[in-house]
């Protein structure tokens, strides 16, 4: 993996305000990944966002009777993603969703385009598992008050920064549901905010998805991105 660091890893700069908040939060989470216990040092568990990470376009406000061609731009990209996720799974690795959205409009966006959830590749289960929203409230609370106190998290109210918070959390439990170092979990999206959270945790093979040098974004900039991994990972 010492390709991809060199390729892709870096912290990224978002706004001094937000910079604060990252900077108080580095000392937070303090987990010890050598507690998984791991006998899978050659399998990967890639975890992707779900909006402008898999989509083109934000799912926000979509007609709950579309298609969802629209979110992916083409059949062409979505023919493109499965034959990328297939191709992670064959490989022996993993992949799940982490996401701000409900779980449950993603389930169903993912359905409709022949996505399934689960573990039978036979049945187009190309993903594991969906970590986000159980309801609406969710969104813009995803911690009690109770964990707010016991992750030391009383000053945050940026939803932005919790929800970031709340994605290395899930990704903490994936690498234990899975028995993988952080190393082995490559995690993709499209928040700088995210990303930097991520890789202040350990989380460092975390990558941006979108790029101001390019002019790429979404979808369009995952699938180049990952043709690009899977190509060093053969």
């Amino acid at each position: 993996m010492n390709d991809l660091n060199m390729l892709f890893n870096k912290i990224y700069e978002p706004n001094d305000n937000v910079n604060n908040d990252l900077k108080s939060l580095q000392k937070i989470f303090d987990y010890n990944n050598n507690n998984n216990n791991n006998d899978n040092n050659n399998k990967y568990v890639f975890v992707f966002d779900f909006d402008l990470t898999l989509t083109i376009k934000s799912s926000d406000g979509i007609n709950i009777n579309s298609n969802y061609v629209e979110l992916f731009d083409s059949n062409e990209k979505i023919n493109q993603l499965k034959k990328l996720l297939h191709k992670i799974i064959k490989n022996g690795n993993i992949n799940y969703i982490n996401t701000r959205a409900l779980v449950s409009d993603v389930k169903r966006i993912l359905i409709n385009i022949g996505i399934n959830i689960g573990n039978d590749i036979n049945n187009n289960e190309l993903i594991k598992e969906i970590k986000g929203s159980s309801s609406v409230n969710y969104i813009n609370n995803p911690f009690s008050g109770e964990e707010l106190y016991m992750y030391n998290l009383m000053n945050i109210k940026n939803p932005i920064i919790l929800w970031g918070v709340k994605k290395v959390i899930y990704l903490n439990k994936i690498a234990e549901q899975e028995k993988v170092e952080f190393n082995n979990i490559l995690f993709f999206d499209d928040s700088i905010v995210n990303i930097n959270i991520a890789k202040l945790n350990g989380f460092t093979n975390s990558f941006l998805i979108g790029s101001n040098d390019s002019g790429i974004y979404g979808l369009d900039y995952l699938l180049l991105k990952l043709e690009q991994i899977l190509e060093l990972m053969c």
